[in-house]
């Protein structure tokens, strides 16, 4: 009795692999949508889009970019968490949807590892620190120096709690043993616009939100994280040349897939979207917008890149007490 059961099983298992193959085979055969879970023009959006043009250019197959912001990037990512594991359903996501929303809230509607198949990493961008010009700082020995002579004077801006960059804030006060007040935003355009304005004082952003005003003059850029120098702000040293050499802060933007999508399917999708990165024509366009190319060595190195960022922001939400917006 018992071999006729595994008998019948071992054809419908045949048939569901050849239905697999088959599928694989067949992909992609109608639109490839990206998910961004913020609104269009921002830094993300242009990843995307960059990513999604060359993409259907490569592959002669539609490739469509659509926007869903909301919920501090929840509603686009729980979309494509229940979406169907079809590859046609993917999601751009990064520091703040992938390993800070994880580690910040603790009800999301869904899984970040169990319920996304990572496929790889796209970009990596450092951070500058900027201030106002009415800041009596030209450095960041000098910045420390003054916010510890004038505990909780300095008002810092971001794009929002739990955003990476109010996470790069509060890992440099920690760092630095300073306490400067936080003053959150919808978005980093607006609180740009209040740094500009002398509202706040200090701002950790994406070097391309500022530099317009850096290179003009209307905002003191103190550093860059990150190993190098940005080649547009040359004369902007990095951290550790600037004096706090155990500062690490970065961001990152990158694609998955709802999990169960077929390996196959992964696979092609890895191959796809690394070639497109690798394209000089694609790695120019970023650097223009002080982002650097560097897609993930597997699709499995980038799971555990994802796990252990979480990790990491997990640790340094808990020790800065940061607590979610209600």
């Amino acid at each position: 009795m018992f071999k006729k059961i595994v008998n019948c099983l071992i054809p419908i298992a045949l048939i569901a692999c050849s239905f697999t193959g088959v599928f694989a085979q067949d992909y992609p055969n109608r639109p490839i949508h990206i998910i961004v879970p913020y609104t269009a023009a921002g830094s993300s959006d242009f990843v995307a889009r960059t990513v999604a043009a060359k993409m259907q250019e490569n592959m002669d197959h539609a490739v469509v970019v659509d926007n869903r912001p909301g919920g501090n990037a929840v509603i686009g990512s729980e979309l494509v968490a229940k979406a169907a594991p079809d590859g046609y359903t993917l999601l751009l996501g990064g520091s703040s949807v992938l390993a800070a929303n994880p580690a910040l809230y603790t009800n999301l509607p869904y899984d970040t590892l169990r319920d996304f198949a990572p496929i790889t990493n796209a970009v990596m961008s450092p951070i500058v620190v900027v201030v106002h010009p009415s800041v009596p700082v030209n450095s960041i020995k000098e910045l420390i120096a003054y916010a510890k002579a004038n505990p909780g004077k300095l008002n810092y801006g971001s794009a929002g709690v739990g955003n990476t960059l109010h996470l790069a804030a509060e890992m440099f006060c920690l760092t630095a043993g300073i306490t400067m007040t936080h003053v959150p935003y919808k978005g980093a355009s607006q609180a740009l616009g209040d740094l500009l304005g002398g509202s706040i004082q200090v701002m950790f952003d994406l070097p391309q939100t500022p530099l317009s005003n850096i290179q003009a003059g209307k905002l003191k850029a103190l550093a860059v994280t990150g190993k190098k120098r940005v080649p547009v702000m040359p004369d902007v040293p990095t951290m550790a040349e600037a004096g706090l050499p155990e500062y690490n802060f970065g961001t990152w933007i990158g694609f998955v897939a709802p999990a169960g999508t077929p390996p196959a399917v992964m696979s092609r999708l890895y191959k796809e979207m690394v070639k497109t990165l690798n394209q000089p024509e694609v790695q120019n366009a970023f650097a223009q917008k002080v982002m650097t190319v560097m897609p993930s060595e597997s699709p499995e190195a980038y799971r555990q890149f994802i796990k252990d960022e979480t990790d990491r922001l997990r640790k340094l939400i808990k020790t800065a007490g940061i607590k979610p917006e209600r």
